[in-house]
């Protein structure tokens, strides 16, 4: 062992101590030497990091990049001098070499902003099938169940957007139906405004599902899994080269759900099937085409009443179901997506991705509007939604490294383009228009007649389109220091129209040339370890109108961010620790001392652009293979969100969202128990994780529950490297807690009591 007491570098002039935490850091960041060149008393302008040695000339942080370096795609680059691939399939682990969010392939230290990526590995271990379960376990987010399949989500109080593969998409995630889980590599989370890319969205960020693509190889797996109240699932998994040219490759994956819930008078029934192709057309360019289709029926839930006036909670058993048995929602859907990608010379690549995607709504149901606890009985809503969505969208960029006085940048140019179309309508009957829905006992379900439900005879078509043009730039002004700056201009449009004759079709929305910039700092104190901050910024149009008769600007949330972020173990466990503050202005405010004459119209209520709401908070995170065999994802994350001015004087200073803790812990950690490295029979393997967050509202303020904990394991057993058997227990304290909030009468929803399920997975 070297004794770093008679080693020059640690000398006794001041900034010892420094050099000696220095010194300890890269050792677990980037190996012995590497902490000798940081450690050593030479000039760090002098020094240089190339193909992941270290030499006393000059130090860069940006491999240079040949042609005979040309990635295989885009999801493959040299960072470091190392092949490195934003890829979990296959990994068997939770590191994460790459995020490709940012379109340039950076490793997580080098993205000036909080990001977390939940591997394939880790879906697997905790038998993530859905999209909400799956975000739960991700640092900073926020799961709100709607009890038909779909869930709202948010970070940092405000809502999440999509991305598919990169590609924006306008909805798609908040309360719509999510494709099964086995058709994706990863799900990479952007906390904080994603303005350059995504779009038109709220400062939470971003959720970029990226595909599952073919193997070079052939390969196979399937699952199957079976659980408490009826739970099963099972998937197929089969990829490789068509013929012996490897010119074309396909996937195919199939995923299907049967469940009862543990709640009485509840099902859900859905089957996926996604297959793509990749045609190599020659060595440089790759065509890649997917179709992913989704059928579903499920039991559409609304939720338990609390105390009305109080938001008391009434106790009610965890199986409670309230309702009809003719609740339900069926929602078909379909996406077809086409890539199209070039790697040009000296590193560059173009990318062009189109996608379309349909999905027919068809739902019915009934909940409560009032609620008599005494008698257990309650009035009703029955209710009726039938309507299509269309999402087809096109995004296109083009990035690469830029050689300027021996210094490596990166630029990125792109444009896309996104247009949304909602079609139909819905109708409801209430108690106090039909006699038949009112003081009926909460535990019929089969009290209310089918034939009650409404016929729909209002419908309306409701397109919404919006364009941008982006670009970033990531320049070396030192050797260890990169500046990004970059931006994007937008256009957005929403119209509307009755589906009745003679109907004419209103611009409800019209907002161009929205600029929304971003600047970065990111400075390498060591080859793995940063320091960072970052501006960003982020809109969303409004169509309120002022009393200068023109429509609001639109709404700003910008964010200040800054935190170090490392790995460490030979680049295997990442870290990022954070602050920031986002604040979210323009907001729409009625203005009431005017007289309703605003809008086209002259008789629409006039709007100030005064709202404003701050969210700040810190978190950490740690995700990776610290050890052989060892996997952990965990994290802590605080926000405090206020409102600072929402035209009520009284609540200036409330918390702003609803179902958001403002302290939120989240861990999973893994363990095989290997003979030997690479060892593939007889192993034995356990997993545990808690899910832990402070007191919470609902819609209504007065609806309120206090901190919970609950926590899971798993045991596992591979006999050989075919075969593998898990058993994962769920809650196992039985803690019960509300997994969301609502008002007085519905939108609160039991968590799930202890569960367990067993897995048995085949790899050929």
């Amino acid at each position: 062992m070297m004794q770093t007491g008679n080693n020059p570098a640690f000398g006794s002039r001041p900034g010892t101590r420094f050099r000696k935490t220095l010194y300890a850091i890269a050792l677990l960041s980037g190996g012995w030497e590497e902490a000798m060149a940081q450690t050593a008393p030479v000039d760090l302008s002098a020094t240089r990091y190339e193909q992941g040695k270290v030499s006393t000339k000059r130090k860069t942080f940006s491999a240079v990049t040949t042609d005979a370096d040309v990635p295989g795609s885009v999801e493959q680059l040299l960072v470091h001098g190392h092949r490195t691939t934003a890829s979990t399939d296959g990994t068997g682990t939770y590191t994460v070499r790459a995020v490709s969010t940012t379109r340039m392939l950076l490793r997580p230290e080098d993205v000036p902003q909080s990001i977390s990526v939940l591997s394939t590995q880790q879906m697997k271990d905790q038998n993530l099938f859905t999209v909400d379960n799956a975000l739960k376990q991700v640092a900073g987010v926020n799961v709100n169940l709607y009890g038909d399949g779909t869930a709202g989500f948010s970070s940092r109080g405000f809502q999440l957007a999509a991305q598919y593969d990169g590609s924006p998409a306008t909805g798609g995630l908040q309360l719509a139906q999510q494709f099964d889980l086995a058709i994706y590599d990863r799900i990479e989370v952007l906390r904080g405004p994603d303005g350059v890319l995504q779009g038109s969205s709220t400062p939470g960020g971003s959720v970029n599902f990226v595909h599952k693509r073919p193997t070079e190889t052939f390969q196979g797996n399937a699952s199957f899994s079976a659980g408490s109240w009826n739970n099963y699932h099972a998937t197929v998994d089969v990829g490789g080269p068509i013929g012996n040219s490897k010119i074309v490759s396909a996937r195919l994956v199939m995923a299907g759900t049967d469940r009862d819930f543990f709640y009485k008078n509840a099902y859900d029934r859905r089957w996926t099937i996604y297959g793509v192709t990749d045609v190599h057309i020659d060595r440089r360019t790759t065509l890649t085409v997917s179709v992913t289709s989704q059928s579903n029926d499920t039991t559409r839930y609304m939720g338990l009443p609390r105390m009305s006036g109080t938001g008391a909670d009434l106790n009610l058993p965890r199986n409670t179901f309230i309702g009809s048995d003719w609740n339900k929602g069926q929602v078909p859907t379909t996406e077809v997506m086409a890539q199209l990608e070039r790697r040009f010379g000296a590193g560059w690549v173009g990318r062009v991705t189109g996608r379309h995607r349909t999905a027919d709504t068809d739902l019915q149901y009934s909940y409560i509007n009032a609620y008599n606890a005494k008698a257990q009985t309650a009035n009703y809503v029955a209710a009726r939604s039938l309507y299509s969505e269309t999402n087809d969208g096109v995004d296109g960029y083009l990035t690469g490294p830029l050689h300027l006085q021996n210094r490596t940048h990166t630029l990125m140019i792109g444009a896309n383009y996104n247009r949304y179309v909602y079609e139909g309508g819905g109708a409801s009957v209430n108690s106090r228009t039909n006699a038949a829905l009112a003081g009926l006992p909460i535990s019929d379900y089969g009290a209310i007649s089918g034939a009650i439900l409404p016929s729909i005879k209002s419908r309306s078509w409701q397109p919404t389109e919006q364009w941008g043009v982006y670009g970033q730039g990531r320049f070396q002004l030192m050797p260890s220091i990169f500046l990004t700056l970059g931006g994007r201009i937008s256009g957005y449009v929403q119209k509307s129209r009755d589906l009745v004759p003679g109907a004419v079709t209103s611009t409800s929305i019209d907002q161009q040339g929205i600029l929304t910039p971003y600047a970065a700092l990111v400075y390498h104190v060591l080859p793995h370890i940063t320091f960072y901050a970052s501006y960003t910024d982020t809109f969303s149009p409004q169509s309120a109108y002022g009393v200068d008769g023109r429509q609001l600007q639109p709404v700003r949330g910008g964010q200040l961010e800054g935190g170090m972020k490392g790995a460490l173990f030979n680049q295997m466990l990442s870290f990022t620790m954070a602050g920031y503050k986002i604040v979210q202005r323009n907001d729409a405010i009625a203005n009431s001392d005017l007289d309703p004459t605003c809008g086209p119209s002259h008789t629409a209520t006039c709007y100030v652009a005064a709202g404003k709401t701050r969210s700040q908070g810190a978190e950490t995170e740690v995700i990776g293979r610290p050890l052989p065999g060892w996997d952990i994802n965990a994290s802590y994350n605080y926000n405090d969100n206020r409102i600072v001015d929402n035209g009520t004087p009284s609540n200036a200073g409330l918390a702003y969202a609803g179902n958001s803790p403002r302290h939120l812990w989240k861990l999973w950690t893994h363990y095989r128990f290997e003979p030997y490295r690479g060892a593939q029979k007889n192993i034995w393997s356990i997993g545990g994780g808690i899910n832990a967050q402070s007191g919470t509202f609902g819609t209504n303020r007065l609806v309120t529950q206090s901190g919970y904990i609950t926590a899971s394991a798993q045991v596992g057993y591979q006999w050989n490297r075919y075969l593998a058997l898990t058993m994962n227990l769920n809650n196992i304290s039985n803690t019960r807690y509300y997994q969301r909030l609502g008002n007085f009468y519905y939108y609160n929803y039991y968590g799930e009591p202890r569960n367990f399920m067993f897995t048995l997975r085949s790899n050929f």
